[in-house]
């Protein structure tokens, strides 16, 4: 992604739209109906099951991981400090003020922009923008002079607490978004107290807000494509009284000792190209579904739903780098972050695992709906997020999805296949319409030819694009997409993207020229990602990912025993590829054809002609040792600081060098603590990436985890490589569920340095070669069969 300086900024839309009254009543009724007093009727059953510790499949205390602070979220920081859940649809962002909690919520689906925009100017009302739900408050005037305060996001359970005194009486709030149940729960709890005040929610786009006793409900429709939504809030107290009131729209709570709140969000987005992306369900109908689902639930049981379903996915994985101080262990999040970049050479592996695992919470809570995590994952605090929150196309997307297979989480990579998938049909009518434009002189096709698909720098979710071309997306989401199959080895899923993979292909053959000085095929006018001039020949980006593009295809038709005809021809297009060269001047694989001596950004944030060393496959670590050393030098002139996503990059680069010293000093770096009031990269208060000092941008917490993963193994789709960039730091340490090629999972222990043992399950997989350090061993596995192996990989 460019700098700031180089977004092209968008519209601010305002939408309202008249809200409808919900028919479900507050605390009133007797439930006998079955009917709205039936609803209320369940807040009695929540009063007397209403603890966390009684659900099963929590992690006890001791034994999970928190994020844990001294202080609630100022709001105006909320997307800093704020503590995100989420379940892959609905999300938010708790602050936890006694006085003033407040909940920033959002549906990972509602967007504005048209259908099939081919937006060069990249505009909200255009390719569109991620926009913002809204804000539920909860005011409790009395509890303005809290003592004892504490919060914490316990990414074990997945749920955010606070506590506090007020007035003598303790007060605990729970809250978690629940995947099963489709809702997001807030628990108000005392052991005396009394919660008396409001309760209010300001819908995002400006719509007006109506209710009832106990409930609350915003809906509206954006301008663009015209997409509808609707929030719904239900408060349910144990014993006192929630009222709605008209005059002002709020709830008014008296006299509750507990209470519970549920919140449900829903839009009619379909993701079906034929249905125009949106369908023809009531929005509002199925939020209100959403909620009289959850609230017949007693409490506990919602609470254990969540963990079960939650834990599940979670506990596959774990990660032990070695141990902190006590004085580590006793420090707030921000402390410690503060802590370790005051002083960068004092070790804090407990904190650096943390930071592994918290990427994985975040897949789960951004990753498991009908879309892929975008620029800022599920959560914004505006509707003018930067860069759209959209899915940027020459890294951000692709590396918000390196963690999901490596870290055990292959089901959380779905909302990316499924959202390629569904796009398709727009991209490839795009392409094949607009991409010889007059508009598009950049890089046009110089033949006047134009086949299957290719997109922009950036995409919405109307299969719409947005700021310039980029010919070689198509290749690197494909790439994306090969992944996945690479770890799974799953022939349903290859059968399911094969379309896509073909017609990138399409594309590329009907793309490609001839380089008269070498009669070689090369890449027509392109840009080398945000460096350089325009309208270059053969960039390296684009030979290394069409090279890649043509042999995955290669193999997904022999996998599948389809067009075989068709994959002669590619592999034909594959044997006449131009293949990058290195420079006689710099001695470093060159960016351009041209040898040129880049004195303009020579530490340039991407590294984009380094996709063949990662994450595309055709430099090996054991191939070509000229090649590889001027992979090295390239590398090390792009320097070792960055923003996030670019020190994840490098750390990942640096890995499969083997170089452990400058992957850790690079570690340290993504840990830099950032205020969101300075220009510093590294790490905000609640552990979201900083990009620039004051603004959000998730790649980075998917990347750094995964770079962190090859520092420990790395793989293909014939080889193990065990602790290849273990620094000192992590002396002595385990991981186990870490997912690698070929179709296993592996588990693996060292201690002072020194791998001590090793099991390898097969997840499909069969055969592999291990190594570590000098030694080498082919293995075979049963499938599904699991081999234990001890520090010198002899059988144990």
């Amino acid at each position: 992604m460019s700098g700031i300086e180089n977004e092209k900024r968008r519209m601010f839309l305002k939408w309202g739209a008249a809200a409808t009254m919900i028919p479900i009543a507050g605390c009133g009724g007797d439930g006998s109906d079955g009917g709205p007093g039936a609803v209320a009727n369940a807040a009695s059953t929540l009063a007397s099951t209403a603890t966390a510790d009684t659900a099963s499949a929590r992690v006890p205390d001791g034994a999970a991981l928190r994020l844990s602070y001294s202080q609630a979220a100022g709001e105006s920081n909320i997307l800093f400090e704020g503590l995100p859940l989420g379940n892959g649809r609905l999300g938010a962002l708790t602050g936890g003020s006694p006085a003033r909690e407040a909940l920033y919520l959002n549906e990972i689906t509602l967007w504005s922009g048209q259908k099939d925009a081919v937006d060069l100017a990249y505009t909200a009302a255009g390719m569109g923008s991620y926009q913002m739900l809204g804000k539920l408050y909860v005011d409790l005037p009395g509890h303005a002079q809290a003592s004892g305060y504490s919060r914490s996001l316990d990414i074990s359970n997945a749920v955010a607490r606070t506590q506090y005194v007020a007035g003598g009486h303790t007060y605990r709030r729970e809250v978690f978004c629940s995947h099963p149940d489709k809702v997001l729960v807030m628990r108000l709890s005392s052991d005396g107290g009394s919660h008396d005040g409001t309760i209010s929610l300001v819908d995002g786009q400006g719509a007006s807000v109506t209710g009832s006793n106990g409930i609350l409900l915003a809906q509206g429709k954006l301008d663009g494509v015209g997409e509808r939504y609707a929030t719904h809030v239900l408060a349910m107290p144990d014993s006192g009284t929630v009222k709605y009131d008209a005059s002002k729209g709020v709830l008014t709570m008296s006299r509750c000792p507990a209470l519970t709140l549920i919140i449900a969000a829903r839009t009619n987005y379909s993701g079906i190209e034929a249905e125009g992306y949106l369908g023809a369900t009531d929005p509002a109908a199925l939020a209100r579904a959403d909620v009289s689902g959850a609230a017949h639930l007693p409490y506990r049981n919602l609470l254990e739903r969540h963990l079960r379903d939650y834990t599940a996915l979670f506990g596959r994985f774990s990660l032990d780098l070695g141990k902190s101080s006590d004085a580590q262990r006793a420090m707030t999040i921000p402390d410690r972050l503060k802590a370790r970049t005051a002083s960068p050479d004092i070790a804090d592996p407990e904190l650096e695992a943390l930071y592994v695992q918290f990427g994985r919470y975040l897949t789960i809570a951004s990753s498991r709906g009908p879309l892929p995590a975008n620029l800022q994952g599920l959560w914004s605090v505006n509707n003018n997020p930067p860069w759209m929150a959209d899915y940027h196309t020459d890294i951000n997307v692709q590396m918000n999805y390196w963690l999901a297979d490596r870290a055990g989480l292959p089901e959380c990579q779905k909302p990316f296949a499924d959202y390629v998938l569904s796009q398709l049909p727009s991209w490839e009518r795009s392409t094949q319409a607009h991409f010889n434009d007059a508009a598009n002189s950049n890089y046009s096709n110089s033949s006047g030819k134009v086949a299957g698909w290719t997109i922009a720098i950036s995409t919405g979710i109307y299969g719409g694009i947005g700021w310039d071309w980029s010919p070689p997306a198509s290749a690197w989401y494909c790439r994306t997409l090969w992944n996945h199959y690479q770890y799974t080895l799953d022939r349903d899923y290859l059968r399911a993207i094969y379309p896509v993979l073909k017609s990138a292909c399409e594309f590329w053959q009907a793309r490609l020229i001839v380089d008269p000085a070498s009669g070689l095929l090369v890449d027509d006018r392109d840009w080398s990602p945000e460096h350089g001039d325009h309208q270059e020949l053969g960039i390296t980006y684009a030979q290394e990912l069409v090279w890649d593009l043509f042999t995955n295809y290669g193999t997904a038709s022999g996998t599948l025993n389809l067009d075989t005809d068709f994959a002669a021809t590619i592999a034909g297009l594959r044997s006449r590829l131009y293949l990058p060269k290195i420079s006689p001047t710099t001695g470093q694989l060159q960016e351009w054809m041209e040898d040129k001596v880049d004195t303009g950004d020579p530490q340039h944030r991407h590294l984009s002609p380094l996709i063949g060393w990662f994450e595309g496959e055709r430099i090996a670590y054991d191939g070509d040792p000229a090649l590889v050393a001027a992979a090295k030098a390239l590398l090390t002139a792009r320097g070792t600081d960055s923003f996030g996503w670019g020190l994840a990059w490098r750390i990942a680069c640096w890995a499969k060098f083997r170089d452990a010293a400058t992957c850790y000093s690079m570690v340290q770096k993504l840990l830099r603590f950032a205020s969101g009031s300075d220009s510093t990269n590294g790490t905000f208060t609640n552990m979201f990436d900083a990009y620039g000092g004051n603004i959000f941008q998730i790649d980075a917490n998917f990347g750094g985890p995964a770079a962190i993963l090859e520092m420990l193994v790395q793989s293909s789709m014939d080889s193990i490589v065990l602790l290849p960039a273990l620094p000192p730091q992590w002396n002595t340490g385990s991981v186990k569920g870490v997912r690698v090629k070929g179709g296993f999972s592996v588990d693996l222990a060292w201690k002072d340095g020194k791998l001590t043992s090793a099991a390898i399950t097969s997840v499909g997989g069969t055969g592999t070669t291990l190594k570590y350090g000098s030694i080498s061993k082919p293995i075979v596995v049963r499938k599904l069969g699991r081999s234990r192996f001890d520090g010198a990989l002899g059988t144990a």
